[in-house]
């Protein structure tokens, strides 16, 4: 049996303390307009964040810019910007939230996602997705209908050649023969995989398969039925096979620190104080993890990641797996 990721990878530690919740960041880290941001000063931000104690930062497979299909993302393909954050952060968690598996071959992820979860020193979470973007299938060659089983087929390609495994292995996307397989090999017995979303399968397909669910913004009461049904399927804190759960959304912050809550489409609107309560309470429910975009603020993100660091991040540290971080200036 493969190693338990949540117990050896440090990312997962880092990211997904059992017994609490973190806070993540999805990339850019950049308050903007439109569909392209600046990535100005990009590098120093992420350090900033990593410094202040953040637990994650997560990227998005965005191959093109489709019209009324949503952002651009972090721009540079996730790999390429991978591999410099491999060298540019030293603990925080690196994550894809998630890669579009349908439009990627399998081999390519695994060889990708495994070196740089070496070159960082097991930091490397793999979120996948069917994806969201219409527009973007036809370039790939991919009817909508394949969106689901070329995940299952490639969710279990990628697992096959991560797990070390040269049994040998035959699907639609290929064939390998018995006694090849794939270098290197996961630093610690196993590539953590997460899902981001549903991909188009049954929750039971996920809890069996995944390390992890990472699903979008619900408001409480949503999100604790949401989480019993993940407990109900894999095993509630403590027990072995324990799986995390988390939660992304935009999030704007107020620069008014008692703003009270207003209305905001897949994420969340208001002070800091009333957001500590919300957060609180997702905490409560058993959300190990919110992974927060910032893109639609329109104060200056170094202001906004300053606030969250002093008065949210001393509430929702992230994991113990390294020396814990003061909580320090964001402003140089």
């Amino acid at each position: 049996m493969s190693p338990d990721p949540g117990a050896l990878h440090p990312g997962m530690v880092r990211a997904f303390p059992p017994d609490g919740m973190t806070l993540g960041l999805i990339a850019p880290l950049e308050s903007f307009t439109g569909d392209v941001p600046t990535m100005e000063g990009h590098l120093e931000t992420v350090r900033a964040a990593e410094d202040a104690g953040f637990a994650s930062l997560w990227l998005r497979d965005v191959p093109l810019l489709v019209p009324g299909e949503g952002d651009g993302g972090q721009l540079f393909d996730p790999w390429v910007y991978l591999g410099v954050l491999t060298t540019t952060t030293r603990r925080i968690t690196l994550g894809t939230a998630g890669v579009v598996l349908p439009l990627r071959h399998p081999l390519h992820v695994a060889k990708a996602a495994v070196s740089v979860d070496h070159l960082s020193g097991g930091r490397m979470l793999l979120g996948v997705v069917g994806g969201d973007r219409p527009g973007e299938m036809p370039a790939f060659g991919t009817a909508p209908g394949e969106i689901g089983p070329r995940l299952r087929e490639g969710w279990e390609y990628l697992r096959h050649v991560t797990d070390g495994s040269t049994a040998g292995h035959h699907c639609s996307l290929g064939e390998l023969a018995p006694g090849i397989g794939m270098v290197p090999v996961p630093p610690r017995g196993r590539l953590p995989m997460l899902m981001i979303g549903r991909g188009r399968q049954p929750l039971e397909w996920i809890a069996e398969r995944a390390d992890g669910w990472l699903y979008t913004a619900l408001d409480p009461e949503r999100q604790r039925a949401n989480t019993a049904r993940w407990r109900r399927a894999t095993g509630e804190v403590g027990e072995p096979g324990f799986k995390p759960y988390g939660q992304a959304g935009y999030l704007v912050l107020d620069e008014d620190p008692v703003s009270p809550p207003r209305p905001m489409t897949q994420g969340w609107a208001m002070g800091r104080e009333p957001l500590l309560e919300l957060f609180a309470a997702y905490r409560a429910g058993g959300v190990n993890q919110l992974m927060v975009n910032l893109r639609h603020n329109v104060r200056p993100v170094r202001e906004v990641l300053e606030e969250l660091a002093e008065y949210l991040l001393p509430h929702f540290p992230a994991g113990e797996d390294r020396p814990a971080v003061a909580v320090t200036s964001l402003g140089g």
